[in-house]
C-alpha cells in the first residue's frame, strides 16, 4: 500500500469516526438534557436557542475530547519519540515504558491506534538499530584505543634496545672496534624494522592484529628470542636460561606476533626487577603445549593481577601497569591460546603461555 492509498484510507477512518462520535454525542447530550429536565423542571422554561447552544456547546467538547484521546495522544507520543532519538536516548524500554498506552499486554498495537502502527514500528526499528550503531562505535572506539595503547607499549621494547646500543656507542668509556660498530648498526636497523612491522602488522578493522601462520620450529625460534633478550644491554645484569623437552617442535603461528608477546614478557621480566634476577623460559608438552616464563624478581603488585584476572583491558586504558599482560593475552588468544598469570610479591612472577597441540604438523 503506498503512502497516498495510506493517507486516504486514514482520512476515511478518521471522517468515519468523526460521524461516528458526533452522532453518539448528539444522542448523549439528548437523553442527558431530557434526564436533567425531569429533575430540574426549570429547565423546561429556558429558550430553544440556549438548548442548541448547550448541545452544540457539549458535542464540541466530547468530540475534541475524543479526538485527543484517538489522535493528538498518539501523535504527541509519536512527535515525543522522535525528539528523545534526535536527543541520542535509544533505549527501547524507555519508549515501551513512556508509552505503554500504545500496547496491549501481549505487545500488540491497540485496535484504536491501528492507523498509527506502521509509524510506531517504524520508530521502534529505527530506535533499535541507532542502539546497535551506537553500540558499535563504542565497541569500535576502546577497540581502537586499545590498539593504540598497545602499539605504543611494545614500541617501547625495541626502543629500549635501541637506546641501550647507542648509549654504548656514545660511552666514552667503551672503546669499539669496527666489527663490533658494524654488529650494533646491524642489530639497531633490525630493531628498526622490527617497529616499522609493529604498525604494518595491526589492521584498524576491529582493531584486531592480522594473523599470518607460518610452519616453524617453536623451539629454536623462543631459544633464538631468549637469546636477543639476554643480549640487550639492558639485560646484561640479568641470568637467563633456557629449557626444552623436546628439540625440535614444527608448530604454525604468526612469528611477528609471537615474538611481540614473548619479548614483551621477556623485557617487562627485566625492566621491572632489579639486577642478577634469574630468568628462564621452559617448553612443555603435554595435552597442549607450555610456554613457561619464570622470574625470581619482585613479582607484581596485586593490583595488576587482580585487574587482569577480573577486568577488561579497555578499563586500564588509563593505567600503565597492566597493559603488557593485555596485549600478551590478546595475541596469544589469537593464536586460541590462553595465559596464565602467577604471581605474588617478592617472590616473583610465572607466566604460563598455553597453545593448541593441533597445531602441530
Amino acid at each position: 500500500m503506498t503512502i497516498v492509498q495510506r493517507s486516504m484510507l486514514l482520512s476515511l477512518v478518521f471522517l468515519m469516526a468523526s460521524v461516528l462520535v458526533i452522532s453518539v454525542g448528539f444522542v448523549a447530550v439528548t437523553v442527558v438534557l431530557i434526564f436533567l429536565m425531569q429533575y430540574f423542571p426549570a429547565l423546561q422554561l429556558l429558550d430553544i436557542k440556549v438548548y442548541h447552544v448547550l448541545v452544540f456547546v457539549s458535542i464540541l467538547g466530547f468530540y475534541m475530547y475524543t479526538a485527543g484521546w484517538l489522535i493528538g495522544k498518539p501523535s504527541l507520543a509519536v512527535v515525543g519519540w522522535m525528539k528523545g532519538l534526535s536527543e541520542g536516548k535509544y533505549d527501547s524500554r524507555f519508549y515501551g515504558e513512556r508509552y505503554s498506552f500504545l500496547w496491549r499486554k501481549k505487545d500488540k498495537i491497540k485496535l484504536i491506534y491501528i492507523p498509527f502502527k506502521d509509524m510506531i514500528v517504524r520508530l521502534q526499528e529505527l530506535t533499535a538499530t541507532l542502539e546497535h550503531n551506537r553500540q558499535e562505535l563504542e565497541q569500535a572506539n576502546e577497540l581502537r584505543e586499545q590498539w593504540i595503547s598497545g602499539v605504543s607499549h611494545d614500541i617501547k621494547t625495541p626502543l629500549s634496545y635501541i637506546k641501550g646500543y647507542l648509549d654504548v656507542m656514545v660511552s666514552p668509556q667503551i672503546e669499539l672496534v669496527k666489527e663490533e660498530k658494524e654488529r650494533i648498526f646491524r642489530l639497531l636497523s633490525q630493531k628498526v624494522q622490527e617497529i616499522e612491522g609493529l604498525i604494518r602488522t595491526f589492521q584498524f578493522k576491529h582493531g584486531k592484529p592480522r594473523v599470518l601462520k607460518t610452519r616453524s620450529d617453536l623451539v629454536r625460534f623462543l631459544r633464538e628470542l631468549t637469546l636477543d633478550a639476554a643480549n640487550n644491554p639492558k639485560s646484561a645484569a640479568c641470568q637467563f636460561s633456557f629449557e626444552s623437552q623436546i628439540s625440535v617442535l614444527p608448530y604454525y603461528f604468526d612469528s611477528k606476533l609471537l615474538k611481540r608477546a614473548v619479548q614483551n614478557i621477556l623485557m617487562n621480566a627485566v625492566l621491572h626487577n632489579p639486577p642478577e634476577t634469574s630468568i628462564t623460559v621452559q617448553i612443555r608438552t603435554d595435552q597442549n603445549i607450555q610456554i613457561i616464563i619464570t622470574d625470581d624478581g619482585v613479582g607484581m603488585p596485586s593490583e595488576v593481577v587482580q585487574r587482569f584476572d577480573r577486568r577488561h583491558p579497555g578499563d586500564l586504558q588509563d593505567k600503565d601497569e597492566g597493559i603488557g599482560l593485555f596485549v600478551v593475552k590478546d595475541l596469544i588468544e589469537e593464536h586460541r591460546g590462553e595465559l596464565e598469570v602467577h604471581s605474588r610479591p617478592n617472590q616473583g612472577t610465572t607466566i604460563t603461555i598455553l597453545l593448541p597441540l593441533d597445531a602441530v604438523r
